[in-house]
């Protein structure tokens, strides 16, 4: 391949090769596909006329996401082409520079140093992905780069409770924010907080079978929508991994000044669906900066987990064919076996006075260990979704309070629920997504203010059916690939430190 003297042009959204081979094309088309979901189960591809693959590239246009700008400019270099970026230029920070504010008075402690870091290298490449560990303080990191740059701000999100959670802490740093979601709509100048499934909504176009009424309607508030998001500068997407889906994404889309772009995750390009992975990087580029469990645990700011997997033996009627979701009914929510090892784990941890999470995926599994632990003598609450958010406050306020023993809870409680410090986290449901399990594992790593700094993990190795015994491997897998995990994995018959909470509560 020849050298070649390119030009890459980008604006906040979308970039375009000037200039290049077809050679050069379709490598960059290569560089940038994926395999389609569901790919193999088409026509086209059963009868061999598809690879089942698509690109971010476009070979009309020679355009792409300007999230690639960085990567492209990297393989191009590397390939020995020349190239001429032509990058429209973000606007000038307003704030004041980082590490002399602190709007949020908790002061600049060296443990925290990654969250300035997080801002400087922001303002440097004006989009990353800053993958922090969960418990590393990503809302801190949000307010520190809004008061920063001081433009106008969108702090994105899916759930309901982060939204409000963030909304709270811009206004305790001075930063009252618009809500634009969970039932508000309240656009003010300057910083705004939004739901994902909001402003998809007001974006949608009109329907056929609608009214002609009604179409001019959605129309105008998709146009009215679509104004609004051109006027932030700058857009913080909160559980970024989430953009996946297309909503979050088509949202990334028409913010055409945010050439400020900031993605906070614990967990990105994790998912199994390669164009999801993708469109995280397409809408914020690459990663920026990581914060690893273990940095995190090592300076103290998480506690130290120490991970248990029982083998509770399979159920009676349970074979290691049975299908699913046969095999999870009867191995894991009606499962006696599994389900006493669960009281008996969580009624021990009540004896030391540790706090527990007993996280579980379906209702009956909640309510069956509720009644268990109950005859345990173990003081419990279940929340569930369909539970109003005063309920659950009320529970987790409990629990905190030391009312009761353990929260029972669905997958409500995975992300967007402000859980107090917890002693042991139960995973009950089971289940095999790396996301998932590791934003379940860290509802139990906050820091221990008392006692010893450290959690107890309770999990299962699910060896009577082939499909939950592959979950549990899975499980296990993370812990193992993860530093600051993988340290203490319990071994079969070994116990949980409790001299550890005894020492540090004498």
């Amino acid at each position: 391949m020849s050298a070649e003297v390119l030009q890459v042009v980008a604006n906040a959204v979308n970039a375009r090769l000037i200039g290049a081979s077809r050679t050069t094309r379709l490598l960059i088309s290569e560089l940038l596909s994926y395999e389609v979901d569901g790919a193999d189960r088409t026509a086209s591809f059963k009868a061999g006329n598809w690879d089942g693959r698509d690109s971010f590239y476009d070979f009309a246009s020679d355009t792409f996401p300007a999230g690639f700008v960085h990567q492209i400019g990297q393989v191009l270099t590397g390939a020995g082409h020349q190239i001429q970026f032509a990058i429209k230029q973000a606007p000038a920070p307003l704030g004041p520079d980082v590490g002399t504010h602190d709007p949020l008075g908790y002061g600049f402690a060296e443990r925290y140093d990654y969250q300035l870091e997080t801002v400087r290298r922001l303002l440097r490449h004006k989009r990353m992905v800053a993958q922090i560990a969960t418990g590393g303080g990503k809302s801190n990191v949000a307010v520190l780069a809004t008061s920063t740059i001081a433009r106008p701000t969108l702090f994105l999100t899916t759930r309901g409770q982060l939204m409000h959670q963030m909304a709270a802490a811009y206004t305790k740093a001075g930063m009252p924010p618009g809500v634009l979601g969970d039932g508000v709509w309240a656009l003010r100048k300057g910083v705004n907080v939004g739901m994902v499934q909001t402003i998809d909504a007001r974006l949608a176009k009109p329907s056929s079978n609608d009214s002609p009424a009604k179409q001019a309607a959605q129309l105008k508030r998709r146009e009215q929508m679509i104004k609004i998001l051109s006027y932030f500068e700058l857009v913080i997407g909160e559980e970024a991994h989430e953009i996946g889906g297309s909503a979050y994404y088509n949202i990334m889309k028409h913010c055409t000044n945010a050439h400020y772009r900031l993605a906070l995750t614990g967990t990105p390009f994790m998912r199994p669906d390669g164009e999801a992975n993708m469109r995280l990087q397409a809408a914020f580029g690459s990663i920026g900066i990581q914060v690893s469990e273990k940095k995190l645990i090592d300076r103290g700011i998480l506690a130290t987990p120490y991970f248990k997997m029982v083998r509770p033996g399979a159920p009676h009627f349970l074979r290691r064919a049975t299908g699913w979701p046969t095999c999870y009914d009867i191995g894991i929510v009606e499962s006696q076996e599994r389900n006493k090892a669960i009281a008996y784990e969580v009624t021990r941890g009540a004896a030391e006075h540790l706090s527990c999470l007993t996280l579980v995926q379906r209702e009956k599994h909640g309510d069956t260990l509720h009644r268990m632990l109950g005859e345990a003598g173990v003081r419990s609450a279940f929340i569930f979704g369909k539970h109003e958010q005063s309920l659950r406050t009320e529970a987790l306020n409990d629990l905190k309070a030391g009312n009761i023993d353990t929260v029972i809870g669905s997958t409500i409680m995975d992300v967007g629920v402000d859980v107090p410090a917890v002693g042991m986290v139960v995973i009950a449901g089971g289940g095999k997504a790396e996301v998932g399990h590791r934003q379940r594992i860290g509802r139990g790593l906050r820091e221990k203010k008392r006692g010893a700094n450290i959690a107890f993990i309770l999990d299962f190795m699910d060896d009577g059916n082939k499909h939950l015994y592959a979950h549990s491997r899975a499980r296990e897998a993370i812990i193992r690939e993860t530093p600051g995990f993988a340290e203490n994995l319990l071994g079969d018959g070994q116990d949980y430190p409790y001299d550890l909470i005894r020492a540090a509560r004498a």
